[in-house]
């Protein structure tokens, strides 16, 4: 039984023998290898259980048809675009086991995924703003756009499969040969696609050979819009019926697409969507490419739309004079500070609600719980707590005697007074009656034992206004 090259083994890389250095990493199809004689270069030797040679034909293909995308210098480092192949590579018997392809340095790279998330970009250090969205949308156009002048096809074109060099935003491929690869008289398919990415028309039945360039434009223009748009999927919104689909894949086949120049009848767009600041030009590129009829945008279409926005000179974007880290388009309003603006106030209307807490169970029943019933025997009975004894009904007259607290304290401080000014009148009046009280003793004894009596219905009205009322007031 043969197996696939390791670290040390011998290969020959076309006419030239060498040996396989370090493991950089391992995926399903096969593994990469440093190449100590080749410091620019690496291998990728194919698993023994993928059966090798069936890939020997698309990797000399690809040799055949390599798409124009040389590498980038800037500042001195070297930017490689393309992992594609340049060499195929043998063991030491001469039996096809992989191929060679540029070094990429994949440590600088971050996956396209991480930007369209403002929070998860902002941990990962990664620009937020709309200026450097633009640009990795133009660059991924120009370089799918090289890759479609070859008929080469990526088919499964989705955010978490594309990288980026964080220092100069240039669109790194990798996995090339998972492409749909346009050989000599004959293609190599591309078995996988994502449903959130697919086609109206592939949705029930997968996309077709016929059909792969198709797939691409669709999926570009995809990507393109969440980059434009925070992050939004074009098929995501609020449906306006309930025989709207819930699901991304059943929206894209029935074209559910909320955002265009005419409004959707079953679909609105989402709220925080940035839209309706797009330029009319890119707009209608979008309708073109989620719309019931006409072609779709093809990627160089894309990168001719997008190349003069991503250009600072071109004065099509300008920087926000009220957030300098937000960007938008010359002459519309700031899509940034819009959302930033509607989710504060979403915010604040929002109002934290109070937890129940669940109803303590008695320690007896608790208790119960915890406890395994035996085998052969009942679990025991769980003890319910008896309800509390219900509160005797009180009288009517009880309930019109609740005041307010505030009108409770007024009367505490005009009551008195009230009393007293009466008390004051009734003993003007029994005084006037009298002809002349001073001398005769029994009429004085008499006006002081009223004043007495007075002063106790005082204060006995007094408790039972401060103490006694409040109590059967609180009981209630």
């Amino acid at each position: 039984m043969t197996t696939s090259p390791v670290s040390g083994s011998g290969i020959r890389i076309g006419d030239r023998r060498t040996r396989l250095g370090a493991l950089i990493k391992s995926g399903g199809a096969g593994s990469v290898y440093l190449l100590p004689e080749f410091p620019d270069r690496v291998a990728k030797i194919y698993h023994e259980r993928v059966d090798p040679p069936s890939y020997t034909d698309r990797v000399e293909a690809m040799l055949e048809l390599r798409p124009q995308l040389p590498d980038q210098f800037e500042g001195g480092k070297r930017y490689v675009q393309i992992a594609w192949p340049d060499a195929t590579v043998r063991d030491e018997r001469g039996r096809f086991v992989g191929f060679s392809m540029p070094a990429l340095d994949v440590q600088s790279t971050s996956e396209l995924e991480q930007v369209l998330q403002e929070r998860q970009a902002r941990a990962a250090g990664l620009p937020v703003g709309l200026g450097p969205k633009i640009t990795l949308a133009a660059n991924l156009s120009a370089v799918l756009a090289a890759l479609h002048a070859q008929h080469h096809y990526v088919v499964d074109l989705k955010p978490v499969n594309l990288r980026f060099y964080r220092a100069s935003l240039y669109i790194a491929l990798l996995d090339c040969d998972g492409f749909s690869i346009q050989g000599r008289g004959r293609r190599y398919s591309a078995p996988q696609f994502t449903p959130d990415y697919l086609a109206p028309e592939f949705q029930q039945r997968g996309p077709d050979p016929l059909g792969e360039e198709a797939q691409d434009r669709f999926a570009l223009a995809v990507v393109i819009f969440q980059l434009l748009n925070f992050g939004l999927h074009p098929y995501t919104g609020k449906p306006a019926a309930d025989r709207v689909p819930t699901d991304i894949p059943s929206r894209i086949r029935e074209r559910y697409y909320a955002y265009g120049l005419r409004a959707h009848r079953l679909m609105a767009p989402s709220p925080v969507s940035a839209h309706g600041s797009v330029p009319r030009e890119l707009r209608e590129l979008f309708d073109r490419a989620f719309g019931d009829g006409g072609e779709r945008p093809s990627a160089a279409d894309w990168s001719a739309a997008l190349r003069d926005y991503a250009k600072p000179s071109s004065g099509k974007l300008v920087v926000c004079k009220r957030e300098r880290e937000h960007q938008h388009y010359a002459g519309q309003a700031c899509a940034s500070c819009a959302r930033q603006d509607l989710l504060a106030k979403t915010a604040r209307k929002a109002k934290p609600r109070p937890v129940a807490e669940p109803p303590r169970a008695p320690p007896q029943a608790a208790a119960a719980r915890l406890r395994a019933p035996r085998l052969g025997r009942p679990p025991p009975p769980r003890l319910t707590p008896a309800p509390p004894p219900a509160r005797m009904p009180q009288p009517a007259w009880l309930a019109n005697l609740r005041l307010a607290t505030q009108s409770r304290g007024m009367l505490a401080i005009a009551f008195p007074v009230l009393f007293a000014f009466i008390a004051q009148g009734l003993h003007r009046l029994y005084a006037a009656l009298q002809p002349d009280p001073a001398n005769k003793p029994l009429e004085a004894w008499v006006d002081a034992m009223l004043m007495t009596g007075l002063g106790a219905v005082f204060l006995v009205l007094c408790w039972v206004f401060a103490v006694t009322l409040p109590r059967m007031l609180k009981n209630r």
